[in-house]
């Protein structure tokens, strides 16, 4: 049985909808699982969708967690709980897939799992980062070597000693507190290679594109079919495009220098409106409420800039 499961709560139940529609299209024979990381009752969805809680799986310390993560936070901390949740409700799992809820498919990822490996890994880069003023190595080196949106496993006991080992650590460990060594989830992954010794790095081009692929990688449309750098579209992550995204929204300038990725991201807000009647108003019932504003990064921009004046002003 191949397993593809995401991890959301209220915020981005709409998101995971999309997503699990696109598993359907493009990998029917795949399990769709939605790890609920909320209080209430998830609303009816496709019955080919599978819900699993949090409330059913084991995590020891989430009240812990819960009084001391952001509700973003603690989506992200709950992820390798959720896997390890679904393999044990699933013994039969021959591939365990994980995607951000603000991911789509376009295609079939069955072409990179054609390898003997028990885990493939996502690059954030395959190759040197082109120059701009948005994003640069510094930044992805903040965020480590892999992205935490997209993952997949075989399950076995080297990724049973993983899962247990990187869950451990989510406890207390993954706060999106860069200065501190901290990026949610994501960083522990540095460490995969370390415990699952037959491992893989994705480098197909067209897995995962998103806002930190678009300075190394071209995307184009070619007779209605999608491309990058000549390998077939298969999965796009718009995390940071609609909406402020503590990671990557500071880069939402990357959107503009691909047309193509533009018209992309302009029909998955489409897409979205489709799930507006199954929305869950109010914050989420785990994790403390963030209340990011939507305008932080304008407002850096503009604290950035009356620095600079006043470093200027300073001089004489």
């Amino acid at each position: 049985m191949n397993i593809i499961f995401t991890v959301c709560n209220r915020l981005q139940l709409p998101n995971a909808l999309a997503l699990g529609a696109s598993v359907l299209q493009f990998q029917p024979d795949s399990v769709f699982y939605i790890g609920w990381a909320d209080t209430v009752p998830l609303p009816k969805v496709q019955s080919a969708f599978k819900i699993i809680s949090v409330e059913q799986i084991d995590v020891p310390e989430w009240g812990q967690m819960c009084s001391s993560y952001y509700d973003f936070e603690l989506a992200a901390a709950a992820r390798p709980w959720f896997a390890k949740g679904i393999l044990k409700k699933h013994k039969d799992c021959s591939q365990l897939t994980f995607l951000a809820p603000t991911t789509l498919l376009f295609g079939s990822a069955k072409e990179i799992t054609n390898h003997a490996a028990e885990l493939f890994l996502t690059p954030h880069i395959t190759k040197p980062l082109a120059s701009s003023g948005i994003l640069d190595d510094k930044r992805i080196l903040n965020i480590g070597m892999f992205h935490a949106g997209s993952w997949i496993i075989r399950p076995g006991e080297a990724a049973s000693k993983l899962l247990d080992w990187w869950s451990h650590r989510t406890i207390d460990r993954a706060r999106f507190d860069l200065c501190n060594g901290m990026c949610m989830d994501q960083l522990w992954l540095n460490y995969a290679p370390v415990w699952v010794k037959n491992n893989m790095q994705i480098r197909h081009s067209g897995w995962h594109y998103g806002l930190h692929s678009i300075l190394n990688k071209n995307l184009k449309e070619e007779q209605g079919s999608f491309f990058v750098d000549d390998e077939k579209l298969i999965s796009v992550d718009f995390a940071g495009v609609e909406n402020f995204h503590p990671v990557w929204s500071e880069h939402r300038g990357l959107i503009y220098q691909n047309s193509t990725f533009k018209k992309l991201s302009d029909q998955y807000q489409l897409t979205l409106k489709k799930y507006d009647k199954l929305k869950i108003n109010g914050e989420p019932g785990f994790g403390k409420p963030s209340n990011i504003s939507s305008q932080r990064a304008l407002r850096k921009n503009i604290a950035g800039k009356l620095r600079a004046i006043t470093k200027f002003v300073d001089q004489f």
